[in-house]
């Protein structure tokens, strides 16, 4: 694992700035798997309570029976006295088949048959119906009270469903009584079919009562009508038209209309000529007169007018032939003139006869107009009144004839509802539905599971894994130190003679486990990031306390000695200092006696005889200053001289938002490694930890994820269990335990 390349030494090193503001992240399906497996027992529990809930709803649910009818509604079918297609042909309107069917329905769904059902099953004296009397007897009438309740109670069992694309309609009714259950669906269907009866009774028998009474009037209305029709066309002295709708005045309109058309056209081709022998062109003359004499004129023109040309040209134009030629051209010329006026005059006379035909045809055209006008009018009266006398006879004839062919009896006999199976008494109960509502109590406990788990997630603003810590700190997480179980006694301790070491030590206890090799991989992170100037002296910190700093800093400093380095571990925290607790060393003597002049190098310790290139400084005892103590000159010399004397020095330091001591050492070391332990460090703290460590000029090497469940990093989970074998079991694996260094 790469870390960042140092700065050089007193150079504050350069990092990203930090944004606060959330950033949107896209949930991946492995951060839904980490998601599941550290909220497994949340999920797992309201799975199990939704699984549960289920149950006791199946327990406690009155089984259900449901009684089903079904019948045929034929809309198409006729069932009054035969006048829908007159209704039909004078402008009626039905609803459509769908639409006609859901009303059905809606009777079917309606209180007046409720009431109907609930009398003909006698409903007043049976539970639990009779609980409505309890306060008030029935005594033949109900109360408006009385009345809904009994309703609502009827018509909470009852469901009435279309089967679709058919006709057919499901009469549904629920009850604990199979047999009520049967009896109540068979009766609202009885009751549907009775009420359907009474109301095309009542229906056809209104219609045949309305028709008797409204002929009478018609046959009145209808010889009204036909006398007026006589008397008009008497008055008027209409002429009937012939078969195609023509008469005499339309035709000579017709006739007028085109006959002026034509003059029009022919007006305006004589108008046009006319200005054309205004104009007194030749040429234009010649192209509108080609078969007069001014053709040949412009003819014998223009031979003269070139004969002319070449005579003078040769000889001059005093030369007799020419002089000939000119006069000739005169003569000509004057033809040529006298020509052009007449075809004037001609052309002239023709545009005046053209006029004055147009204008008498249009004379003619308009007075045919007029007469057409009196003439439609009449007509337009004429057809109003026709057409009401034949409506009405038509109407009058149509209504005689229904009547007489169909009667009130032979409405009432085509009823259009046919009970195609009548209810029985069901077989088993339809609630509750054990399978379904166990599904339904299992996935829905498992969706509020994960709901839950979610929203506790959404909540949940610790870090756990070094892809979120890298997002957020904008730093290289070195290593990833994972569980790793601890127990009261050490075995391996005891083998090596040493009883007092912590088991958490696993570097030396156990180097073959995963927690060691963690260790070891911070250790390579560490090297490999400065290459041309290999750091010296290592600062740990964090946030807050119990994080795990001195086991990670003593371990770290273990991994060191075990590459044959001279190492000093020293515990900076002089406050709470637990480093010489790692190795079972007195606190006598340490770091603050020696930074009081109360101590030398006595107050150094080797604690394991198998590492002599390990050496231990403790805290010392409790300072009353211990921030003055680390920022003095004395510190500072010491660390210069720590510089030369050791190959490597891990300073196990206080927490950075606890206490400011740890910022004093910042800018002294080479690297500073923030220590973020899994589920325990916050986002926000870690952002303030960097931020004020960036303050100091420390240069920040990267992070180091303790406390690690590895089955939350997705590198890991890509096999089912870490692939390495060291050819024996370890005691201090890679096991899933909490840590019990608490500072």
């Amino acid at each position: 694992m790469q870390g960042w390349t140092n700065p050089p030494h007193g150079a504050q090193s350069e990092t990203p700035a930090i944004s606060l503001s959330p950033q949107p992240t896209v949930i991946t399906p492995a951060d839904l798997r980490k998601m599941l497996f550290k909220r497994k027992w949340i999920i797992l529990i309201a799975t199990l309570v939704g699984v549960a809930i289920a149950i006791y709803h199946i327990k406690t649910t009155v089984p259900q029976y449901e009684a089903v009818a079904r019948i045929n509604i034929d809309l198409g079918r006729s069932a009054n006295i035969g006048i829908e297609n007159v209704i039909q042909q004078n402008g009626g309107y039905y609803d459509e088949p769908d639409t006609e069917l859901q009303t059905q329905v809606q009777i079917m769904r309606s209180q007046t048959v409720a009431m109907d059902a609930i009398d003909s099953l006698d409903l007043y004296h049976k539970p639990p119906f009779s609980d409505v009397f309890e306060k008030h007897p029935y005594n033949g009438t109900l109360t408006p009270a009385q009345r809904s309740a009994l309703i609502g109670m009827f018509q909470g069992g009852t469901r009435i469903d279309i089967v679709p694309d058919t006709g057919l309609v499901d009469v549904h009714y629920q009850d604990s009584d199979p047999v009520f259950a049967m009896n109540a669906a068979n009766a609202i269907v009885d009751a549907y079919i009775q009420r359907d009866l009474q109301s095309r009774y009542n229906g056809t028998k209104r219609i045949s009562d309305w028709l008797a009474e409204k002929l009478n009037g018609l046959k009145e209305q209808v010889e009204m009508n036909q006398k007026i029709l006589a008397d008009y066309v008497q008055k008027h002295g209409i002429v009937p038209t012939d078969a195609e709708g023509g008469n005499l005045i339309t035709d000579s309109l017709s006739t007028v209309n085109e006959q002026l058309s034509e003059a029009q056209a022919d007006r305006i081709v004589k108008e046009a000529r006319y200005k054309m022998a205004l104009t007194r062109n030749p040429e234009l003359l010649v192209s509108v007169a080609p078969g007069t004499i001014l053709s040949s004129l412009r003819s014998q023109q223009a031979t003269l007018m070139v004969d002319a040309a070449q005579l003078s040209s040769k000889f001059g134009p005093e030369y007799p032939k020419v002089r000939e030629l000119n006069k000739q051209l005169a003569s000509v010329q004057a033809d040529i003139d006298t020509e052009i006026t007449n075809l004037t005059k001609r052309f002239a006379e023709e545009y005046n006869t053209a006029v004055k035909t147009e204008t008498l045809l249009q004379s003619r055209l308009d007075t045919l107009k007029e007469e057409a006008y009196r003439e439609n009018a009449s007509a337009a009266q004429f057809e109003i009144l026709k057409h009401s006398a034949e409506s009405t006879a038509a109407l009058y004839d149509a209504l005689q004839m229904r009547l007489q062919e169909a009667g009130i009896t032979a409405g009432l006999s085509s009823g259009n509802v046919d009970i195609i199976d009548k209810a029985t008494i069901p077989t088993g109960p339809v609630l509750p539905k054990k399978r379904s509502d166990l599904t339904f109590g299992l996935v829905g406990g498992l969706m509020c599971g994960f709901m839950l788990a979610l929203i506790l997630e959404g909540m949940d603003d610790t870090l756990q894994t070094s892809e979120e810590t890298e997002t957020i700190a904008q730093l290289p997480t070195l290593a990833v130190v994972p569980h790793f179980i601890t127990k009261k006694e050490a075995s391996g301790a005891q083998q090596k003679g040493k009883p007092n070491i912590l088991p958490d030590l696993v570097s030396y206890l156990d180097p073959q486990s995963l927690g060691a090799e963690a260790f070891r991989t911070l250790r390579s992170a560490i090297l490999l990031s400065a290459v041309d100037r290999e750091p010296r002296i290592l600062l740990i910190t964090s946030s807050f306390a119990e994080e795990g700093k001195s086991t990670i800093a003593a371990n770290l400093a273990v991994s060191f000695a075990q590459r044959g380095e001279k190492v000093l571990l020293v515990d900076t925290d002089l406050r709470r200092g637990t480093t010489h607790l790692k190795f079972g060393l007195s606190n006598r003597t340490g770091l603050s006696a020696v930074l009081a002049r109360e101590s030398g190098k006595e107050a150094y310790e080797h604690p394991l005889s198998d590492l002599p290139g390990l050496t231990v400084l403790a805290r010392g005892p409790i300072a009353p200053n211990p921030g003055e103590m680390l920022a003095s000159h004395a510190m500072e010399a010491i660390l210069k001289q720590w510089r030369v004397d050791y190959d490597r020095v891990v300073l196990d330091s206080s927490p950075v938002l606890a206490v400011s001591d740890s910022l004093s050492l910042a800018p002294q070391t080479d690297n500073v490694l923030v220590l973020v332990r899994s589920g325990f460090t916050r986002k926000k703290a870690l952002l303030r930890t960097r931020e004020l460590l960036r303050r100091t000029g420390a240069r920040i090497s990267g992070i180091v994820l303790n406390d690690v469940d590895l089955r939350l990093e997705n590198y890991y989970t890509y096999s089912k269990r870490y692939g390495y074998s060291y050819g024996y079991k370890s005691n201090y694996g890679a096991g899933y335990g909490a840590s019990d260094d608490k500072k």
